[in-house]
């Protein structure tokens, strides 16, 4: 009698487990957006994430010709900068907000829809083209010139922590917004001393290269899936917006040679949040926050 009744109470609790998360899980009166079988495991409110995919620097697109002026010769030098492709892979946890702010409670809106960070390792490049032509210093007729190309990559160890919020467009899609800060160190760095700054240093263009340590804020755009209640898939880019590394005005590109490059970051994003070990009758309910940021409708 006593398993039948405890069998009975079990049963009642995972049918109003369903009910209550009907945020969480699609139930019999509406369309399954996941497909298969209704899910009515309990999850944690944090995972993991993994996050890869291709660097690409961007810079100016048009080149650049000043003259300068020595005791002996003058020269006139056309500089062209290019971005070269690279690759970057990071791996880290998300976390949704336990609770919501007084102000978040009185305004009913959620601010900051979930956290994530994550450590990874990043590959940036570029090249940078120059013609330097020699001229008369008296008549400014050109007397010769050389083309060179300089090219880098460089290996950074990098940190990051982004706030996201999410607008969603139905059950299973949303616009991620994210706003972060991230933190790189320069340990794979690429030769400044080469046959192309050495030329450049004899007609007194001397190069300028980036602190091996930086520090900016970035943005992040993406467009998530929900795969189903515990995974979620999210291809983004993210750029950086603020420098604090070497203070440029806030400038958040990275000095190589004589041009500014900006690192862009395609990245797909794979989260899976980890089961909560439910001993007996699951939960009858579940908060809030969970229900307006895990699994907004």
């Amino acid at each position: 009698m006593k398993k039948l009744v405890g069998s009975v109470i079990c049963t009642v609790c995972i049918i109003s487990s369903g009910f209550a998360q009907r945020d969480f899980t699609p139930g019999k009166r509406r369309s399954d957006v996941f497909g298969g079988a209704a899910d009515f495991k309990e999850y944690r409110p944090f995972g993991l994430q993994i996050s890869a995919g291709p660097t690409f620097m961007l810079t100016r697109r048009f080149p650049i010709t000043k003259q300068i002026e020595t005791p002996f010769r003058d020269y006139e030098i056309t500089t062209k900068p290019n971005g070269l492709p690279g690759v970057f892979v990071e791996v880290g946890m998300l976390h949704f907000p336990g609770k919501r702010s007084k102000l978040s409670q009185r305004l009913k809106y959620i601010f900051v829809s979930y956290i994530d960070w994550g450590i990874g390792f990043k590959l940036l490049g570029g090249e940078e083209y120059s013609k330097i032509t020699t001229l008369d210093p008296t008549t400014g007729a050109a007397l010769g010139s050389v083309d060179q190309t300089g090219k880098f990559y460089n290996g950074f160890v990098s940190g990051r922590v982004t706030l996201h919020k999410n607008f969603y467009l139905g059950k299973k899609y949303f616009i991620d917004n994210g706003l972060g800060l991230n933190f790189d160190y320069n340990v794979m760095r690429a030769p400044e001393a080469t046959p192309y700054t050495a030329t450049m240093l004899s007609v007194g263009q001397p190069h300028r290269f980036h602190h091996p340590f930086v520090a900016q804020m970035h943005y992040e755009l993406g467009f998530g899936i929900r795969l189903n209640r515990r995974s979620m898939l999210i291809p983004s880019a993210q750029v950086p917006i603020l420098g604090f590394h070497e203070w440029r005005g806030g400038a958040s590109a990275l000095k190589w040679f004589d041009s500014n490059y900006l690192p862009l970051l395609v990245k797909i994003k794979w989260t899976y949040l980890f089961e909560k070990k439910v001993k007996g009758c699951a939960p009858a309910r579940v908060n809030d926050q969970d229900r307006d940021t895990m699994n907004k409708n």
